[in-house]
């Protein structure tokens, strides 16, 4: 990938290019992510607002994510089942977040 004007390269090699550029270099960029097992930034107005990766990290994210998750759903259902916590509807949810219960 050739660096243009706009786009920005750190010291660790992290790219950041604005999103308005990454339209016209969006086949290169992703090209580049899948070669180099980089990483691109796209910024709005000098800040992050989006990330190009290598398919197989965003994966290896999601599982780690879902795992994350169904280990806290078991461990809320055992503390319901240990009646140490009970369910309770959303509105009732919403209401004590919001202080009117």
């Amino acid at each position: 990938m050739t660096a243009e004007t706009h786009t920005s390269v750190d010291v660790s090699g992290v790219v950041e290019v604005p999103v308005s550029e990454a339209r016209d270099r969006l086949a290169d960029l992703v090209d580049s992510v899948r070669d180099q097992d980089s990483f691109v930034y796209l910024t709005r107005r000098g800040k992050r607002v989006a990330a190009l990766m290598p398919a197989d990290i965003a994966e290896n994210y999601e599982q780690i994510e879902d795992e994350y998750w169904s280990h806290r759903a078991e461990e809320a259902r055992a503390r319901i089942a240990a009646g140490e916590d009970e369910v309770i509807s959303f509105d009732r949810l919403v209401a004590e977040s919001e202080g009117r219960s």
